[in-house]
């Protein structure tokens, strides 16, 4: 036991030198953090924190919080009595050892965390179980992902208008992303003043006929006010969404509108492209005034799709109930004879951006399955 507690001591220590060798931000200088009573905790999540506290050492200094805040990977945590700064528990650095990192802390997640009296910081000691996760694929083996929110409702897919034609096929994976996650996409297309008006009804046209008639799109501009409270109703009280977007799509711009003050920063604009410097570094929680709360993380250049038929199906659910009757089970869908997919489009079930945007996801899914479980077959 002597050897164990040293071990415990050393890492504590590493972990507290490497943490002060990071600036991270005072945590009475930031502004908008959610409350606790701003967070939605499930039965599922209070089940499993008492069951926790039954076995747990230290019971008595257990309580319950949610991340709301990630600096570098440093969690902040919001408790009902407080907010202040934790680290991981041992069992964390094992479950990393291990490369086993799916129960590491997320942004939104709901937590037990331990709080010794008379200590500034807490120790996290269990992640409890996330009602939604969003997640990406982060390379090597297959299934191995990084979540990068967790128990949100909505995902805000972020898009910018007025530098060229949007690009759908981004949206097109991002909405298949949050369906494989079981959550709800809503498309806001931002900077509708820098756009014509002829430019504007093309672009929107071209994204609904994506998207479907099931996905909301919502165009904005923060310079006039434009959309924000269309957005802001998306986001009810007791939910929560997350923003997706690439750097320089307004992210920033629309929070900070949403927020009514310039609460997150933005970059300077460059002028050959129009879009933003890559100005979010923390995965952050800010709570919206007559609203929910909203998750953003910085800017992702990449969202490959490893292992999400399901998200596509439920994306794409009339092209993939089609495929289902192609006379091939391996049908590319784009010259076989008997393939039912093209069958259906030439009698104009699905249009032409849906049809585009289905087979490019698909292929790319299929090539990552090849490459990765030459025996998956889609």
């Amino acid at each position: 036991m002597a050897k164990r507690g040293q071990r415990v001591a050393a890492a504590r220590k590493r972990r507290s030198s490497r943490q002060q060798q990071v600036t991270l931000p005072a945590i009475d200088a930031l502004r908008d953090l959610p409350a606790f009573d701003d967070l939605r905790l499930d039965d599922a999540q209070r089940a499993a924190f008492d069951a926790f506290l039954g076995t747990a050492e230290n019971a008595d200094e257990m309580g319950l919080g949610f991340v709301v805040r990630l600096d570098r990977g440093y969690p902040l945590i919001v408790t009902a009595d407080d907010v202040f700064r934790a680290e991981h528990s041992v069992s964390f650095a094992k479950q990393d050892a291990e490369k086993d990192e799916g129960l590491l802390p997320a942004v939104g997640d709901c937590v037990a965390v331990r709080r010794a009296p008379g200590h500034d910081m807490g120790v996290i000691e269990r992640v409890l179980p996330r009602r939604t996760s969003f997640e990406r694929w982060r390379g090597r083996n297959r299934g191995e992902r990084q979540v990068l929110a967790a128990n949100v409702d909505t995902i805000l897919v972020v898009q910018p208008l007025g530098a060229g034609e949007l690009l759908l096929g981004r949206v097109a994976r991002s909405l298949v992303l949050a369906r494989d996650c079981g959550l709800t996409p809503v498309v806001v297309l931002t900077k509708a003043d820098r756009s014509s008006d002829e430019e504007l009804t093309h672009e929107v046209e071209r994204v609904r006929r994506l998207v479907g008639e099931d996905v909301r799109v919502i165009v904005t501009s923060s310079a006039t006010g434009a959309g924000v409270e269309d957005v802001r109703a998306c986001v009810p009280h007791g939910s929560c969404a997350m923003i997706l977007g690439e750097s320089g799509a307004g992210k920033s711009t629309l929070l900070n509108a949403l927020l009514g003050h310039e609460a997150l920063a933005t970059g300077e604009v460059r002028e050959k492209d129009d879009a933003g410097r890559h100005t979010t570094v923390a995965r952050v929680m800010v709570s919206l005034p007559g609203a929910g709360v909203i998750a953003d993380v910085p800017g992702l250049r990449s969202l490959p799709l490893v292992g999400h038929e399901r998200g596509l199906a439920k994306a794409f659910p009339e092209i993939a109930e089609a495929a289902l009757e192609c006379r091939f089970n391996d049908c590319t869908h784009t010259h076989e004879p008997g393939c039912a997919v093209l069958s259906r489009f030439s009698e104009g079930d699905f249009c032409e951006e849906r049809l585009r945007g289905y087979l490019a996801l698909a292929n790319e899914m299929r090539e990552s399955a090849r490459t990765l479980d030459p025996d998956v077959v889609i």
